[in-house]
């Protein structure tokens, strides 16, 4: 469950002040009440998309904001892919606002979520196969049965004229008999045939449904078109009754609320800055050995992650 909003820090509404980024206070106060998951707003370098205030506990300051750039930006009147400096900003927010524990599970948090949606994509790719292949049968046996009537009717036409012949034929009239008892068969066949598709067609809806109703969020977002500000907030210190919670969940509280503003893509360079400033807090004595460094880091904090969320345990690296 995600947890947002003043009064998950322990605020009331009317007590939630603005923020700014590096967690200076705003001039403009933020209106009381229930707020929208996202809003906007005008600043001197544009219009940019604010999320709802998002608790994580731990935090360096009280309070503050960080700017997510997107990757593609306009430059002298052509689209230009500007991803190294994307997340060379988002780097520079990160390491003044998270611990190196904080930035560790947030990494183990993101790729979880990635993986898990990735499964589910293929899971569901899977499925519409199937269901392209049973849609395919069945327009085949639409195609079969339309030939079988055509044949039906054109059969019941001889026979009606064979019915006002003068002079009997057995011959003609027995071949009359095999035809109609051959055209039966084949409607019989073809009947159990359809009906043992639609029959696998209700399943694959049943499994989508389950598929479906334990699924991650799946939208297919677009990349970030304007910076998205994510607002974050520590917890009130004196919030009366709120228990304070694991580094696992505060993490992966703030990377499921980006799943439905970021595209995979703009999660993918998140992950990138990231692991950047983990990077950047690499010990003197672990300098010659810095992806092993990183990866037992990821491993530990991928274990306690597991350890809190069961479901996750075959998404974290050294599962």
């Amino acid at each position: 469950m995600i947890e947002e909003g003043p009064e998950a820090a322990g605020y009331s509404p009317a007590e939630m002040p603005s923020v700014s980024a590096g967690g200076g206070e705003a001039d403009r106060p933020t209106m009381p009440g229930p707020q929208p998951d996202t809003f906007w707003e005008e600043s001197a370098s544009g219009i940019r998309l604010l999320s709802r205030p998002i608790v994580v506990d731990g935090l360096k300051v009280r309070k503050a904001r960080i700017e997510l750039a997107p990757r593609v930006i306009e430059s002298r009147g052509q689209l230009v892919d500007d991803s190294y400096s994307a997340v060379d900003f988002m780097a520079s927010q990160f390491v003044r606002l998270f611990t190196l524990e904080q930035l560790v599970m947030s990494t183990v948090a993101l790729r979880v979520h990635m993986r898990r949606s990735r499964e589910f994509l293929e899971r569901r790719r899977v499925l519409h196969e199937s269901w392209t292949t049973v849609a395919r049968r069945l327009m085949k046996l639409r195609a079969e049965g339309e030939r079988v009537r055509w044949r039906a009717e054109s059969h019941a036409e001889r026979c009606l004229e064979a019915s006002v012949w003068t002079e009997p034929r057995p011959d003609v009239e027995a071949l009359l008999r095999l035809e109609g008892e051959e055209i039966a068969e084949v409607r019989a066949a073809l009947e159990r045939e359809a009906a043992s598709a639609w029959e696998a067609w209700s399943e694959l809806e049943k499994e989508d449904a389950i598929l479906l109703k334990a699924a991650p969020y799946f939208d297919q977002t677009k990349d970030l078109r304007q910076p998205y500000v994510l607002t974050l907030v520590a917890p009130r210190e004196d919030g009366a009754g709120r228990v304070a919670r694991s580094l696992s969940t505060a993490m992966h509280t703030l990377v499921q609320a980006l799943q439905k503003p970021l595209s995979r893509t703009d999660q993918m360079l998140l992950e990138i800055a990231f692991r950047r400033c983990i990077r950047d807090a690499v010990p003197e004595e672990e300098a010659r050995d810095v992806e092993g460094w990183e990866r037992r880091l990821l491993e530990r904090a991928g274990a306690a992650y597991a350890l809190e969320f069961p479901w996750a345990g075959r998404f974290v690296d050294g599962s």
